[in-house]
């Protein structure tokens, strides 16, 4: 007997080594969630589908494998765009499910109709209906091959309830039997001359400088060759916001975190770098400071795996289209062939990172990690989560000054421990990429840090931790406002101050209501002992919500 079109896709997903799918069941994805209960795919039920896209995301973020969401038809999918829009701007492979009405009421007024494979268009590489059942298995390769080969990114997959009904059909049973093939991802290494010329350019250069992005950490896993190659040829290394984990930010050639209100030496060591090797990355507004930090007269070398990101944004002299561990594995081969690698030329520039990484440590933003201060100054909040935390913790951040904060007051020393929001900046991200993690690795502390109005944002999902026994730890920056636009209103509109101060509930109290465990902050030597037994409750299976009443009039550096 024949299968179903919903198992059909199930079985696809199984095949294709789907371990999670987030979302929340409606009436128009009813066969699917049938189909999923006698699958071994888990499925975690969020408390919003928002939540449930931007659990796919970091899901992918966090382990390089496919994330996967649904929603039902109508607001199930217009919900889900948010979080399917982030993992556009950032690149994140990402099969989303939108439930639909039967292909024979669409165009007549049917409840919750919308054309979802419109509106999903602009922020997926793919998006398209399934309308007949013998296209089940070559739609979810299609889809599974654009989210992953090449550029990765989100795709979407529309499911009218009649056809996720209809008989799948022998000849779609048959593909499922080849459907593993489409892992075998292709991972070009680049045209091997212009890999030669990009080495002798870093060889021959005084001050060259690797910068890290997002295709090295999240989409390449990329991290240990680019670490052996910086280290063959001791080159400074600094990270976009999406690349950072690439390398430990206390080695001795980190440099840093680029971009805004990021520290002195990096923007120093960016202005006067001859040669530049970018690495995944497509030199976006808030790495470059809205394209003002890199020297305009150095020489540009660009990996990347989508020729259309090489040259957008900087005349690049020397353009190498590949997947970036691929390539840095070829340019350590070429290297290490080599008896001279000019590492001699460059002592004079890595002094001057030790000096500007020290000076750094010396100026008053940084010193403000040791202060004594009330409110608690956000600086003094970073260093404390730090000590508290093993290297290998990892953090999802939300949008807003409290990323800010964190990206330039907490290092990061591992692969993966550092989730963020991205480009697109979507509030309310930090607690369902926590629970999302700590789903895809149980035993890994994760820890989300968010503002209060983010925290409003995804609060519910405290619920979902609970439900589904994933134990985070968050870190509120609570300053009683939506910080990043106040600070605007402050500096650059007279201090007209309108609808950006937050009257909030003790959040302690909302937490323990969920059933969490909560604690207020407010003296700066009460932070420690408290960060350290939320660590302690957190891995004895609790979740915990630390509230830090931070000075939130403390200007980014």
């Amino acid at each position: 007997m024949t299968i179903k079109v919903a198992e059909g896709i199930v079985r696809a997903l199984e095949m294709l080594g789907v371990e999670l799918i987030f979302g929340i069941p409606g009436s128009q994805t009813c066969p699917l969630y049938d189909a999923l209960y006698s699958s071994r795919i888990r499925h975690i039920l969020v408390r919003h589908e928002q939540m449930a896209a931007y659990m796919a995301d970091a899901y992918a973020k966090f382990t390089g494998r496919l994330g996967v969401c649904d929603g039902t038809g109508g607001p199930g999918a217009t919900n889900l765009l948010t979080g399917i829009a982030t993992s556009w701007t950032d690149r994140v492979p990402i099969l989303a499910f939108t439930g639909q009405q039967p292909l024979t009421h669409l165009g007549r007024g049917a409840f919750q109709e919308l054309d979802h494979v419109a509106i999903f268009s602009p922020v997926t590489k793919w998006s398209t209906r399934l309308i007949k059942p013998e296209k089940t298995i070559e739609t979810i390769k299609e889809a599974y091959k654009r989210a992953v080969w090449g550029r990765p990114g989100p795709v979407h997959i529309d499911l009218p309830l009649d056809v996720q009904t209809q008989p799948l059909g022998e000849e779609a049973e048959r593909q499922l039997e080849d459907l593993q093939a489409v892992l075998n991802v292709p991972k070009p290494l680049g045209e091997p001359e212009a890999v030669r010329r990009a080495l002798k350019l870093l060889i021959e250069s005084q001050r060259p400088i690797i910068i890290a992005g997002g295709g090295v950490h999240y989409s390449s896993r990329a991290w240990r060759e680019l670490r052996m190659l910086a280290e063959q040829l001791m080159i400074p290394v600094v990270t976009t916001f999406n690349g950072r984990g690439s390398i430990p930010e206390d080695h001795p050639l980190s440099a840093g975190r680029m971009g805004v209100y990021a520290p002195t030496y990096t923007d120093k060591l960016l202005a006067e770098a001859d040669v530049i090797l970018a690495v995944g990355c497509r030199f976006a507004a808030l790495s470059t400071k809205r394209w003002s930090n890199i020297n305009p007269n150095s020489t540009i070398i660009h990996i990347d795996i989508d020729p259309a990101v090489i040259g957008r944004n900087y005349r690049t002299e020397v353009g190498i289209v590949g997947d970036a561990r691929t390539v840095l594995r070829v340019l350590l081969n070429e290297a290490g062939s080599l008896s001279d690698l000019g590492t001699e030329r460059r002592r004079g520039w890595l002094k001057t990172l030790e000096e500007a990484r020290e000076s750094w440590r010396n100026s008053p933003h940084y010193r403000r990690t040791l202060s004594s201060e009330r409110p608690i100054k956000p600086q003094r909040a970073c260093a404390e989560i730090r000590r508290a935390l093993k290297r290998d913790a990892t953090l999802t951040i939300d949008a807003g000054n409290n990323k800010m904060w964190a990206s330039t007051f907490i290092e990061i020393y591992e692969p993966r421990t550092w989730i963020q929001s991205g480009c697109f900046g979507p509030m309310g991200y930090a607690i369902p990429a926590a629970i999302a993690c700590k789903l895809a690795e149980p035993e890994r502390l994760v820890v989300a840090i968010c503002g209060d109005g983010g925290f409003y944002m995804s609060m519910h999902e405290l619920s979902t931790a609970l439900q589904e026994e994933a134990p985070i730890m968050v870190c509120i920056f609570n300053d009683g406002a939506l910080g990043t636009i106040k600070h605007h209103q402050r500096s650059r509109y007279g201090g007209r101050l309108i609808s950006v101060e937050l009257e909030n509930p003790d959040f302690v109290s909302v937490a323990e209501a969920m059933g969490c465990h909560g604690v207020t902050v407010d003296e700066p030597d009460q932070l420690g002992q408290a960060l350290r037994e939320g660590v302690r409750m957190v891995m004895n299976g609790q979740p915990v919500v630390v509230d830090i009443h931070i000075d939130g009039d403390e200007p980014l550096p």
